[in-house]
C-alpha cells in the first residue's frame, strides 16, 4: 500500500495549482479523483478543500465537488490593499515598543545579502521583516488577518524577487524603513512601509502581466 501523504502536503499542492491557474477556473475538485491522484482515503482529501474554500480558493457543492475560483491580477491587487492598510494599522500599535537593537540586527542582516543571488534568501528576510513589525502589534486578531494574506501572496513574493533590480528597490526600501523606526520617527515609518507595499503590489502586477 502506498505511503499516504500529510494533509499539509496534499494542500501545499494543490494551493499551488490553483494560485498558478493549473485549474481552469470554474473546473470542479473531486474527492475521489484526488484521493486516488494523492493515494490517500477522501477524509483528508475533504479537509484540505474545506482549507481551500476558507482561503477562498474553491467553493465546496455538496453531491458536486469544490468548484475552482480564478485567482487573477484584481485579486492580487485588492489583496495587497488590504495588506497594506492593515499592515500600516498593526504598525502603528507595535512601533512604540519595538527593539532598537532587533530593528538593527535585521538591517544588519538586509545589508549583508543585498548582493545575495539566491531569491529565497531575500524573500524569508522580506517574511521575517514584515512578521516581526505585525507580531509586535500584539494584536491577536489583526495578526492573524496578516499572516493569511501573507500567505496567499507568498508565491508571488518570491517570484518578485527573482529580478535583480527588484532585489535592489527593495533592499533600499526596507533600509529606509528601519532607519525611520531605528530613530523612533513612526509617522515617515508608516509613510515608507505604506510606499513599500504599494510598490510591492505594482511590481508583482507588472511581473505577472508580462509573465502572461
Amino acid at each position: 500500500m502506498a505511503q499516504k501523504k500529510p494533509i499539509e502536503e496534499i494542500y501545499t499542492s494543490l494551493f499551488d495549482r490553483i494560485i498558478k491557474n493549473k485549474f481552469p477556473a470554474d473546473s470542479w475538485l473531486k474527492e475521489d479523483k484526488l484521493a486516488e491522484e494523492y493515494q490517500v482515503s477522501r477524509t483528508p482529501v475533504r479537509e484540505v478543500l474545506r482549507i481551500l474554500e476558507q482561503d477562498g480558493l474553491v467553493q465546496i457543492i455538496p453531491n458536486r465537488g469544490a468548484r475552482v475560483f480564478a485567482f487573477t491580477a484584481d485579486d492580487l491587487d485588492i489583496i495587497y490593499e488590504i495588506r497594506r492598510m492593515l499592515e500600516v494599522l498593526a504598525l502603528e500599535y507595535s512601533a512604540p515598543s519595538l527593539s532598537i537593537q532587533s530593528l538593527m540586527e535585521i538591517r544588519n542582516e538586509i545589508i549583508d545579502i543585498k548582493n545575495e543571488q539566491d531569491c529565497s534568501k531575500h524573500a524569508a528576510l522580506d517574511a521575517r521583516l514584515h512578521r516581526y513589525l505585525t507580531e509586535a502589534s500584539g494584536q491577536r486578531r489583526l495578526i492573524s488577518m496578516i499572516k493569511q494574506l501573507f500567505h496567499l501572496l507568498q508565491t508571488f513574493r518570491e517570484l518578485g524577487f527573482e529580478s535583480e533590480d527588484v532585489r535592489g528597490i527593495t533592499h533600499k526600501e526596507h533600509v529606509e524603513l528601519l532607519d525611520a523606526l531605528i530613530i523612533r520617527d513612526i509617522n515617515s515609518a508608516k509613510e515608507f512601509l505604506a510606499k513599500h507595499i504599494r510598490n510591492s503590489k505594482h511590481r508583482i502586477l507588472q511581473t505577472v502581466v508580462k509573465g502572461g
